[in-house]
């Protein structure tokens, strides 16, 4: 056997190895799917198609979803459901990094939204997507939240993250809840939110109805919040009537962004009398 028909052989052999081992993974990923869906039974019928498993290391799919809540008849389908990490001690998950991406929203699963949505020119399906990545350390007692992202295709995508610390999930703090609460301590946290159609739609929509121009409408808005500064007596402040604003003139995204000088405690939420108490317990700012 010459050289070539060896090296073909000693490729046809890896190749075959490689599949063999990541149809074996993929069986096993799919036995420990299957364990997950008895263990939410009561609350939902799950059905697959498939699990497939990287053989990168880049996590588990399941595809071709359907999940249908008791008591209801309409399955919400997904395309796909990726879990690139999961970690949990004691019952207590420490780590996800996960994704779902084509969840369809039917007219009946988007309830009250699906009239909104319909008056902004959207079918009568949506397709979402939504991904979270979060991290608890149990030694150092901190929830990190690093990205919760949630869109939805020609709508837009909003994105969150926070810090939070003194944070206990031991069986006993659980058992306490809310009181165990109070002691939690508050770092940072920021919202942001990213424009595909969603705003324009909602001008043009406006204007529309009124029987005026998308001009006209945000030239109504500036003018209100303008008013409102001016009056005195409003909560809000000179730099968010700027950024606001902006946001109407050129709604493409903004952010808002909550940076105490010192962690506040969740107790401290008790003495709160207003927005104004909030924005200026948690230094919130918005950009845009």
């Amino acid at each position: 056997m010459n050289k070539k028909v060896l090296a073909g052989v000693g490729i046809g052999g890896a190749i075959a190895l490689v599949l063999g081992g990541k149809a074996f993974v993929s069986h096993v990923a799919a036995q420990e799917v299957d364990k997950f869906i008895e263990s939410v039974s009561d609350v939902a019928d799950i059905q697959y198609q498939k699990v497939d498993v990287s053989i990168l290391g880049k996590g588990a799919t399941v595809k071709d979803v359907e999940i249908t809540p008791v008591g209801s008849t309409d399955p919400i389908k997904v395309d796909a459901f990726t879990v690139y990490d999961y970690k949990e001690v004691n019952d207590v998950p420490t780590y996800v990094n996960m994704a779902i991406k084509g969840v369809s929203l039917t007219s009946d699963s988007l309830g009250d939204g699906a009239e909104l949505f319909s008056e902004l020119g959207y079918g009568k399906d949506l397709s979402a997507n939504f991904s979270t990545e979060y991290n608890y350390d149990e030694a150092s007692q901190t929830v990190r939240l690093k990205s919760l992202k949630l869109g939805a295709d020609d709508v837009g995508d909003i994105e969150m993250n926070f810090h939070f610390s003194n944070v206990s999930l031991d069986e006993s703090a659980i058992e306490q809840m809310p009181l165990s609460l109070f002691g939690v301590e508050f770092h940072d946290a920021k919202i942001s939110y990213k424009d595909d159609s969603f705003v324009n739609r909602f001008f043009e929509t406006a204007a529309a109805t009124e029987g005026t121009t998308v001009e006209e409408i945000k030239s109504e808005l500036i003018a209100g919040l303008e008013e409102e500064l001016a009056s005195g007596s409003s909560e809000l402040s000179e730099e968010f009537v700027t950024e606001m604003t902006n946001f109407i003139e050129n709604p493409k995204s903004f952010s808002i962004t909550f940076a105490p000088q010192d962690p506040v405690p969740l107790g401290s939420f008790i003495n709160v009398n207003g927005p104004e108490d909030i924005i200026e317990l948690l230094n919130v700012r918005f950009d845009s």
